[in-house]
């Protein structure tokens, strides 16, 4: 008897060492895993991510870093957050953790993560989580859960700002927008529409023909006889205003800008339509002269010498205006024949012969033409005297 109770004590005393000795060994080869705090939370609310690593003894552990986003649409709030767990079997566990949360209604998979002990790399399990409204979750998965295991009671949560993106706002109202901005188009189209048929105008605008550059140059000059600016004292402000007007005239007349030109550089320009040598020239040089000694050395000119200036200024926009081509009818080589005469009786049969008719017509026309002919060239003859 005594015998299989030895043999029974011995049994248990090897199994008990086979137990203790497969302890050991598990406990030096490394684990890590992966979880979290709860897998259905409402969305927009922080969870708990953590990846855990047991050892024995002081080994090197190297955790994956995460910055903004674990996997797309998860976002990071904060961490990593170490902690260290001392077991009683003699090993640790080191945790990483972080606070991570999404804004979508939708389930994600955290992937397998790689950790490196003493340079050796394991791989944790990936983890489901559900972020979601939590009046859509059913009561019955409520009841399924260990309230105890699943969730754990958190402090309240402040309510956070989200910034108002213009991804946003145009999702919202983008297609109010354009419907509004149709709508104004189509209004405005209508009125104008309307506006130009009562007042009797053509739907596109005719452009106006541009008036001639001496026809400008006239009407401004005489603008500025009639303001007296000199007479008022205004020196300054009349020849400022004159040699405007004679630069936006060469401007126009010859196709050049010599607008903010200074006068040296105008006369330079100048000198490619006019020899140096002419008179109009040499008058129009010695009145920017002037010009400049009134702006710049407050000179201070004569009554007769301000009267010059503005007639200067008449008479190089006269010698220099562009005098569009007349062309006139040559006069008619044919005869002039009267009409034969005839009695009242012939005219009221109306037995006139048409070649007769034709060359009245003809020679009425032609005395027409002359007289206009005539009358053309006395205007432009006293337009020259007048200038």
């Amino acid at each position: 008897m005594s015998h299989y109770k030895a043999k029974g004590i011995s049994i248990i005393t090897a199994l008990l060492l086979t137990v203790v000795i497969t302890n050991c060994v598990s406990a030096q080869n490394p684990v890590a895993k992966a979880y979290t705090d709860s897998n259905f939370v409402e969305f927009g609310s922080p969870a708990k991510y953590s990846i855990a690593v047991k050892v024995k003894g002081a080994q090197k552990v190297e955790f994956p870093v995460f910055h903004k986003e674990i996997v797309p649409e998860l976002e990071v709030l904060r961490g990593p957050e170490l902690d260290t767990v001392y077991n009683t079997d003699l090993t640790v566990s080191i945790i990483n953790s972080y606070y991570i949360t999404s804004f979508k209604d939708s389930s994600f998979t955290i992937p397998q993560m790689p950790v490196l002990v003493n340079g050796e790399m394991l791989r944790t399990d990936s983890v489901n989580i559900t972020f979601t409204l939590l009046q859509n979750i059913d009561s019955t998965f409520y009841a399924a859960i260990d309230t105890t295991k699943a969730l754990k009671i958190f402090d309240i949560v402040e309510v956070k700002n989200t910034p108002f993106t213009f991804e946003e706002f145009w999702h919202r109202f983008g297609r109010l927008i354009i419907i509004i901005l149709i709508a104004m188009l189509v209004a405005a189209a209508i009125t104008y529409f309307i506006i130009r048929k009562l007042k009797n105008k053509p739907i596109i605008p005719i452009a106006k023909p541009k008036e001639p550059a001496h026809i400008t140059a006239y009407r401004l000059l005489d603008k500025l006889k009639g303001s007296k600016l000199w007479q008022q004292g205004r020196v300054k402000d009349f020849y400022s205003i004159l040699t405007e007007i004679l630069k936006n005239y060469i401007t126009d007349r010859y196709n050049c800008s010599v607008i903010e030109n200074t006068s040296e550089e105008t006369l330079d320009e100048l000198k490619q339509f006019l020899s140096s040598k002419d008179e109009n020239y040499k008058n129009f040089k010695t009145l920017l002269d002037t010009a400049d000694f009134v702006k710049f050395a407050k000179f201070e000119p004569r009554p007769d010498e301000n009267d010059f200036a503005l007639s200067v200024a008449y008479q190089f926009v006269d010698s220099t205006k562009l005098i569009p081509e007349i062309t006139t009818q040559p006069p008619s080589t044919r005869p002039m024949v009267p009409p034969p005469f005839e009695s009242n009786d012939t005219i009221i049969n109306n037995n006139i012969d048409s070649t007769q008719i034709d060359s009245t017509v003809d020679i009425s026309n032609q005395s027409v033409i002359n007289n206009d002919t005539s009358f053309d060239a006395g205007i432009s003859i006293n337009n020259n005297t007048d200038n």
